[in-house]
């Protein structure tokens, strides 16, 4: 996967979690809106997570082997 799909990704999964992090602030609470966070929550905060780190061991692998 290209670096800018990890960050395309990685920063969609943060807005996604944002989103309903507002909605919820807001107390706008349906219960279309309830289903759809529990079912994008987890993945979107594991995708948050996992997609930076991946990135961050590409890069560094990269300039690792650049500098050989």
């Amino acid at each position: 996967m290209k670096n800018k799909y990890l960050i395309v990704i990685s920063f969609f999964s943060w807005a996604n979690y944002g989103f309903f992090y507002l909605l919820s602030l807001n107390k706008i609470e349906t219960i279309l809106i309830g289903v759809f966070r529990e079912l994008t929550i987890i993945p979107s905060l594991l995708c948050g997570i996992i997609f930076p780190i991946w990135l961050m061991i590409r890069i560094l692998t990269a300039k690792e082997q650049s500098k050989q």
